[in-house]
């Protein structure tokens, strides 16, 4: 404690002074260390996600509520579709397709084909037209398989979006903290812990976008073979085998 009793205003400020001093920095370590626990506590349950987080999306960053890639009872819905095809000529089919994702809003995500005339693709089309992509797919042939899915991504995206809003403020309040630090050590141990809940956000705001991406923009997979033409021989085995069939199954 300082002794005030000789009345002289210099003692008195200089005092005061190294009072604020040894309060402020004590309270500087202590608001670190509470940041740092709640960011850390962030960090253990973000690594509990999606196994797709690898890839990203190209949409932009939101943390409100998409209005599209949304299913029955406001869901959010990653659908994927695949179909395949016998067609006359193959050449074509991948031109054909992709026209059909851009007239939807889409694009072709990838296409190849093989040395046989095979073509296989991926296109991606707003999610409410799927539907719609396929049926018009359908017309350029022979559908021979066609296979629909969906993956319920709603809680993972509603837990995200709590981490992100957390790690956001933790990060504002470490930049505010910055501020007040008064010694290198100080700054230092701020700034270090600043770039890791900033790393962190990032993660989770890059895994964020990529769901709301697949989400938003379904995947059709599209395949397409040459028609097989049956030669005489072959169309003999198989009218017999038909018959054969009806002899012993009616329905």
């Amino acid at each position: 404690m300082c002794n005030f009793g000789d009345g002289k205003r210099r003692r008195i400020m200089t005092c005061l002074h190294s009072q604020a001093r040894t309060v402020s920095r004590p309270s500087v370590v202590a608001a670190l260390f509470l940041l740092s626990t709640a960011a850390c506590a962030v960090g253990r349950t973000s690594s509990v996600g999606d196994p797709v987080s690898e890839r990203t999306g190209a949409v932009p960053s939101s943390t409100d509520t998409p209005a599209t890639g949304q299913g029955f009872g406001g869901r959010m819905l990653v659908r994927r579709a695949s179909m395949q095809l016998e067609v006359e000529s193959p050449v074509g089919i991948s031109t054909r397709v992709g026209d059909v994702a851009a007239r939807l809003g889409g694009y072709v995500e990838r296409s190849r084909e093989s040395s046989g005339g095979g073509v296989e693709m991926t296109v991606r089309v707003p999610e409410p037209s799927l539907e719609q992509a396929m049926e018009s797919v359908a017309q350029l042939g022979r559908v021979t398989k066609r296979d629909i899915s969906a993956d319920d991504v709603t809680e993972s995206v509603v837990d995200l979006t709590a981490r992100v809003g957390t790690l956001r403020a933790v990060r504002d309040r470490l930049r505010a903290l910055l501020e007040r630090a008064g010694s290198i050590n100080e700054i230092m141990n701020v700034e270090r812990e600043l770039a890791r809940v900033q790393s962190d956000l990032d993660s989770l705001e890059r895994r964020l976008e990529y769901l709301r991406g697949t989400a938003s923009l379904a995947e059709l997979n599209v395949g397409a073979a040459r028609e097989r033409v049956l030669g005489p021989v072959a169309a003999v085995i198989v009218g017999a085998g038909r018959l054969l069939e009806k002899l012993f199954i009616w329905r």
